[in-house]
């Protein structure tokens, strides 16, 4: 936290030396006409005066316009200075030390200022910079535990600021021994979109050849911007890494931008999405911009397909529409999910996500929860409908329905289905089932779960609760 104010405190100062240094150097050609006007007596002495008066009125100019402190410092120099050297020069006001004085000021202060000017340019400071910020790190000792840390460090930042010239400085250091130091240098290369000649490949070998699941990650961070296709699909390789660090990033890296990339990385996205390896990996998500109509089509067809495929494809849709829906709300998206969630014909997969999607952002009306109701339509899915109908619809005449919907999925021969029942059952009915209140479901498998079924069933045939859902709100509201 020192270390953060300090450097608080050094840029504040720097910007107030900064400041005075530009002011200085703006007033310094009207001083130095006000000097020779004041000693010279000829015959051209008004013009000197009006030379003096013309650079204080676009000095003063300069100072109170808010535009002029946000161009850049040279130009406005070089022109000030010699259109006071031009003014000099037409006055004939003497050959005194004085005037000599400030004609060579005149002149070799712009000369100066168009150096410093041409050599910051060129790029050579940033570079300089760039280098001693990678020799630092080079050189740190102390470092995070966590290799991940190492990516938010104060040096990484300063590192990727002064990288905008040329990454070579960072490229060094992918041959350091530390793995640390190896980390900081592709996280400073992070998101990079201009590369030379054989830079990303270089980048590209470090991630193949790396141990380390953090350097692999910020490997595939740094190649996040690039254009070329055979890179980038290479990239797309990472998404079946070991890691789940690194399949992360690299969906991060890749799903950014499908506007232009999707052609090239889709055979890869759907070989992860359907591997049984990552089946625990949920959804793709990312934070970058929402995907487009060409992955959409294709995700929703791959929900018709079977197995893992089937329920991550629909869990990326999931994902995607909660973002658009939280970003704005969009009466027309609204209207196509209620579509789809309507229709029969779209794969159950994917019409139980929206059901959930929609429950979540309180979308699901009256009209559209007497379809899901129906015994038709997939068990969990009338669940939700269920659910959705005890929440809000609880005074509605469907839900006369909710009662025996309960029952008949309770009966239903499947302990998955009997657990999300019994969930349903406690939670908005109040009748203990046997499950912990606030936690998640025990496994389907577990002694735990098979007698919760038992308890279920049981409620089911002995037809124990009142017969309406008003009743049963009475009943929750005394036990509890």
């Amino acid at each position: 936290m020192a270390a953060l104010f300090k450097a608080d405190s050094n840029a504040q100062r720097y910007l107030v030396v900064q400041m005075l240094l530009r002011m200085g150097a703006l007033t310094l050609p009207a001083f130095l006409l006000l000097g020779v006007a004041l000693r010279h007596s000829g015959p051209d002495d008004l013009l000197l005066w009006v030379a003096t008066g013309f650079q204080a009125v676009v000095c003063v100019l300069a100072f109170f316009s808010p535009t002029s402190w946000r161009q850049p410092f040279g130009p406005a120099i070089i022109t000030l200075y010699f259109v006071a050297l031009a003014w000099l020069l037409c006055s004939n006001a003497g050959d005194d030390w004085y005037a000599n004085l400030t004609r060579a000021a005149l002149l070799v202060i712009p000369l100066i200022v168009f150096a410093h000017q041409t050599l910051h340019d060129s790029g050579a400071p940033a570079i300089r910079r760039a280098r001693i910020l990678a020799d630092r790190l080079a050189s740190r000792k102390e470092w995070p535990t966590d290799l991940a840390s190492c990516r938010t460090l104060f040096e990484v930042k300063a590192l990727r600021a002064a990288l905008s010239i040329d990454a070579s400085p960072a490229l060094a250091l992918l041959q350091h021994p530390r793995p640390e130091v190896r980390v900081a240098a592709l996280a400073a290369l992070e998101f990079r979109k201009d590369w030379r000649t054989g830079q990303a490949e270089l980048v590209l070998q470090t991630a193949q050849r790396a141990e380390q699941p953090a350097i692999r990650a910020a490997a595939v961070c740094a190649l996040a911007n690039v254009d070329d296709r055979m890179l980038v699909e290479q990239v797309a390789q990472f998404m079946h890494d070991p890691s789940t660090e690194v399949r992360r990033a690299t969906t991060e890296s890749l799903l950014w931008d499908t506007e232009h990339r999707w052609n090239w990385i889709r055979y890869n996205v759907r070989r992860a999405l359907a591997d049984s390896l990552y089946a625990n990996d949920g959804a793709l998500s990312h934070e970058g911009q929402l995907l487009t109509t060409e992955v959409l089509n294709d995700l929703t067809a791959w929900c018709a397909e079977k197995g893992i495929l089937a329920t991550r494809a629909a869990l990326t849709l999931g994902h995607h529409y909660s973002r658009a829906l939280a970003e704005q709300s969009d009466e027309k998206l609204l209207r196509t999910l209620k579509q789809q969630l309507a229709d029969p014909q779209t794969p159950a997969v994917l019409r139980i996500e929206l059901a959930r999607l929609l429950q979540n952002h309180q979308e699901l009306d009256l009209p559209l929860l007497e379809k899901l109701i129906v015994s038709s339509n997939p068990a969990p899915l009338r669940l939700v409908a269920v659910e959705t109908i005890l929440i809000d619809h609880a005074d509605s005449p469907i839900a006369d329905s909710v009662l025996p919907t309960l029952r008949d999925l309770a009966r239903l021969p499947n302990r998955e289905i009997a657990l999300a029942t019994a969930d349903v059952i406690q939670r908005r009915l109040g009748i203990d089932l046997g499950l912990a209140m606030g936690q998640p479901l025990p496994p389907v498998h577990s002694r735990q779960a098979a007698d919760i079924t038992r308890r279920v069933m049981v409620w089911a045939s002995e037809n124990d609760l009142p017969e309406d859902v008003e009743d049963s709100r009475q009943l929750l509201d005394s036990r509890v």
